[in-house]
Formats: structure tokens, C-alpha cells, sequence
């Protein structure tokens, strides 16, 4: 492990922010399964969060305008479609909250052009299943997405058209991208997480592609990428076990740690509270909840009385953390709470 691998780790274990274990428990959608959680790139305190239900007509989509405080159903109460039964992703448009895609299983992409009021589906859209949306950072036009069967698609257009991302390179890899994650700094660096084929990233906006993390036959779930766009961490884990590992690059991904006594836990979502120049890592499983990184030992926050976690995000004061299967939790963060950066994933 080299020095800078080290000064990394020990900047993690000494963030001194503390999780308050009062007043830890107020959630929305009691009850629901969070398919999909986002932040509004234009709005710090707008959050968006799609639902899996159990029939069609019941894969909601719910806004919150107070950093998920309170949440109220888009689409004057009606589904976006009568045929969905899951919304897997969310994207807002930069530069504009009117814009908002939706990613969907079975049922492909859905727009709204009107903040959400209402929705129209994209047939030009070569899916039906999407994992993973995300709208670009400095060009608001480019649109990425994540498909279970065709690899990345990207639109230049703003979901006007769509195009295979280097179709004969991904139909040899990686056709399952279960989600996408941007570089904060240049939206033309892409990274795709895989199932079972580790993590890819592109700097030419999908046209090439290379893999630059071999997770050894493990999922790809989740990545967060730092605000300076040069530290990474990768959360993996074997699907439909607990058996896990989450890595950590600090250049951008050209080289890779795995960070150890991770908890076997089937590890799936991953954050990191950045705090006046220190880390805060915080874990989420399929199987046991929620974990932050502190003091040499990772801690399993027992206030999150439940045990499938489907998104984690950074609100002003914590953390906004679905689960699948009881709502939204909301995990405050004791001390300075106003510093605290709105990472999103």
C-alpha cells in the first residue's frame, strides 16, 4: 500500500463528525421500496425518489422541496404511466429543473419536460430496462444511460435521439451496466459499473472504453466520486450474498486499493461526507443496514431499523438514505452541519 493510499485511510478514520442517535428516525413514504433517490443538480434542497410497487401503474415518482423533509407525488397524483411498475433511475436536467428522465424496467425511458407535471415516453429509446440515468455536468444536452442488455446509450440531444456507446467493444464485456457515474470535472469521463465485469471508464463520452478495475466477479453497485473528481470508491459485492469489498482510487482510477475489514454484509451503496479536508465513509447492504468508517472501526448504526438499503445521499444536514422496502430515512449529522458539501452520487 503506498503513502498516499495511507494518508487517505487515516484521514477517513480521524473525520471527527458524529451521527446523532436522536431524532434519527423521521422518514417519508413509510412503508414504500425506494427504487431511486436523487438530487436536483440546480437545487440543493430538491430531491426526487422513485418507487417500486407491485402491480402496474404503481412505480411512482415523489418530489421534495425541503431537503426530503416532506415529499408530494409528481404528476397531480396519477403514475407517470399506467404500465410501470418500477422506476429504477432519476436524472434532472443542469441548468434546467423542467427537464427530468426517468429510467424504468420493462417500460424503458419516460420525460417530463414541465417539472414533472407531466410525462411522455421516449419509444426511439433502444431499452426497455434502465439502471442508470445521468444528465451531463458541463453540457446539459448530453444524456447518459445505463441498460441491462445494450451497455451505455447517450443522447447528444437531450433525449431527442440515442446512441449505442461502442456496441462491438461492450457486446464482448459489459451489456448488464448497472450504473453510471460521471466526472465531476469533464462530463465526457464516464464510468460504467458492471455485473460481474468490474468497472469501465471512457474519456471520450462512450466512444472507447477500458476497464480499469477487475472486481473479481463481483457486482459493481454503487460509486462515489469526490468533488475534485480525483478519489473514487466502489461498493461490490456478490449478488444475493453477503460476501463484499469496496475499493478506493485517488487517481482518478488509474490505480486501485481494496480498503480492508470491509463488513460482509453484501455491500451495495457507498458516500462520503467531505468536512473541512476530511472523509467520512458510510456504507450501505442489502442485509444489514447502514455502516460509517470511524475511529479504526466500522459502525453499524442501529437507529436504521431496517435492513435493505437502496440509495444513500447527502441532504444539508445528513443523510437521505432509501431502503427497500421502509421509506426514506433521514440520518443527522451532528457539528457544522452548514459546511457539510451536497455530495451526490
Amino acid at each position: 500500500m503506498n503513502k498516499q493510499i495511507i494518508i487517505t485511510l487515516l484521514i477517513l478514520i480521524h473525520c471527527q463528525l458524529a451521527f446523532s442517535q436522536s431524532d434519527s428516525l423521521k422518514f417519508g413514504l413509510k412503508g414504500k421500496i425506494i427504487r431511486a433517490l436523487e438530487n436536483d443538480p440546480n437545487s440543493p434542497s430538491t430531491f426526487y425518489a422513485g418507487l417500486k410497487g407491485d402491480s402496474l401503474g404503481t412505480g411512482l415518482v415523489y418530489k421534495s422541496n425541503d431537503f426530503g423533509k416532506t415529499w408530494h407525488h409528481l404528476n397531480n397524483g396519477l403514475p407517470i404511466s399506467p404500465y410501470i411498475s418500477d422506476i429504477q433511475s432519476i436524472s434532472v436536467s443542469k441548468g434546467s429543473q423542467k427537464t427530468i428522465y426517468v429510467g424504468t424496467w420493462k417500460n424503458g425511458l419516460h420525460k417530463s419536460t414541465d417539472k414533472g407535471k407531466s410525462w411522455e415516453k421516449d419509444f426511439t429509446f433502444p431499452s426497455s430496462d434502465i439502471r442508470s440515468i445521468k444528465a451531463g455536468v458541463q453540457t446539459p444536452s448530453l444524456v447518459y444511460a445505463a441498460t441491462s442488455n445494450f451497455g451505455v446509450v447517450k443522447s447528444l440531444d437531450e433525449g431527442k435521439t440515442w446512441k449505442r456507446c461502442s456496441p462491438k467493444t461492450i457486446d464482448t464485456t459489459f451489456k448488464f451496466a448497472w450504473s453510471i457515474a460521471l466526472d465531476n470535472k469533464n462530463d465526457s469521463i464516464v464510468y460504467a459499473q458492471t455485473f460481474n465485469q468490474g468497472v469501465w471508464k471512457s474519456i471520450d463520452q462512450g466512444e472507447t472504453w477500458k476497464q480499469i478495475l477487475d472486481t473479481k466477479g463481483l457486482t459493481c453497485w454503487d460509486m462515489k466520486i469526490s468533488e475534485n473528481s480525483n478519489k473514487i470508491w466502489v461498493a461490490s459485492s456478490k449478488s444475493g450474498d453477503t460476501l463484499s469489498a469496496v475499493y478506493n482510487s485517488i487517481d482518478k482510477g488509474n490505480t486501485w486499493t481494496e480498503i480492508s475489514n470491509i463488513p460482509q454484509i453484501g455491500v451495495n451503496q457507498i458516500n462520503v461526507v467531505e468536512h473541512d479536508n476530511k472523509e467520512t465513509l458510510i456504507i450501505g447492504s442489502w442485509k444489514d443496514g447502514v455502516y460509517t468508517f470511524q475511529n479504526d472501526n466500522w459502525i453499524k448504526n442501529n437507529t436504521i431499523d431496517f435492513s435493505a438499503i437502496s440509495e444513500i445521499l447527502i441532504n444539508n444536514t445528513g443523510l437521505l438514505i432509501g431502503s427497500w422496502g421502509n421509506g426514506i430515512y433521514h440520518l443527522k449529522i451532528e457539528g457544522d452541519a452548514d459546511k457539510t458539501k451536497h455530495n451526490k452520487k
